[in-house]
């Protein structure tokens, strides 16, 4: 059996948020102003996700920090501006209407990468929620925010774990944590560690489709695959659960590093740790597949 490692790409994990608003929208900063806040905070990637329409803003990209253009989109039920939310990231301009199914055809056409947003989020006359028999036939990758303040965390992360069981591999929905900040006072709260090599546009776009990235609320931790074994690691942690495909708990750890070795009966393992009250790190999971024989 072997054990697929979606952190096996060279490179160093990178902070980058994915889900933020500017004035240009219903936020109440400058698009410089929120890019000069996150990359204060230790920030390389920046995506805008204006309502609606595409920000730009290169005036602070660097060797070390980028912005990404994107737009957070209303799927419109009924009339506007009922619906669910998704974010279309590295768009060139937003899609006036469409199908959630034609809106994440059309992102992946023109090399972008689709975010369905806040899934259990009551907003919009309560129809902001993405209900899971619909997010079950959408066709296609994409990725789900499973940490996001104005959603219910442990409702998202339900909804995520049940995608994880129905959908096949290589439709596999990562797992993203965002701010979704409107004012100052919300930056800095959830984000994704990004494996990559170089802080540009194509670096992030591939960790994304790779799914070489975690998300988290507060610790940073190493994940791989070593002698055989999934392994977690990070200093601030004290407990690390590891989670099979059925959603059963397979191992939990106490302290700041664990090691579990797979069955074989697990399809994968996906990794929860905590660190603190809040602080929460969630892995994409590592798939297990049957060696190949020479003969």
């Amino acid at each position: 059996m072997r054990i697929v490692d979606p952190y096996a790409l060279p490179g160093r994990f990178c902070r980058a948020q994915l889900h933020v608003h500017t004035r240009r929208s219903d936020g109440r900063l400058e698009p410089e102003e929120v890019l000069t806040r996150y990359r204060d905070a230790g920030y390389a990637f920046v995506c805008l996700t204006d309502h609606n329409r595409v920000t730009r803003c290169d005036a602070l990209n660097g060797p070390d920090f980028l912005a990404i253009p994107g737009v957070e989109e209303t799927v419109v039920r009924g009339m506007y501006p009922l619906g669910p939310h998704l974010s279309r990231l590295f768009a060139d301009r937003p899609l006036g209407r469409g199908t959630v199914q034609e809106r994440l055809d059309a992102t992946r056409r023109e090399g972008g990468v689709a975010v369905l947003n806040h899934p259990s989020w009551k907003g919009n006359f309560r129809t902001g929620e993405w209900a899971l028999e619909a997010m079950q036939g959408l066709r296609g990758p994409y990725l789900l925010e499973v940490v996001n303040p104005h959603s219910d965390a442990a409702e998202d992360l339900r909804r995520w774990s049940a995608l994880l069981r129905t959908r096949p591999r290589e439709e596999t929905v990562g797992a993203v944590a965002t701010d979704d900040a409107h004012m100052s006072r919300q930056i800095d709260r959830a984000w994704i560690m990004v494996k990559v090599e170089d802080i540009n546009a194509e670096a992030l776009r591939r960790a994304l489709m790779s799914l070489a990235f975690y998300a988290t609320t507060g610790p940073q931790v190493d994940l791989g695959v070593v002698d055989g074994t999934v392994r977690c690691a990070g200093a601030a942690l004290q407990n690390v659960t590891f989670i099979d495909r059925q959603g059963r708990v397979r191992a939990d750890v106490q302290g700041p590093e664990a090691v579990y070795r797979p069955a074989g009966d697990e399809e994968f393992i996906r990794i929860e740790a905590r660190g603190g009250a809040e602080g929460r790190v969630w892995s994409q999971p590592f798939w297990m597949e049957a060696e190949r024989s020479d003969s």
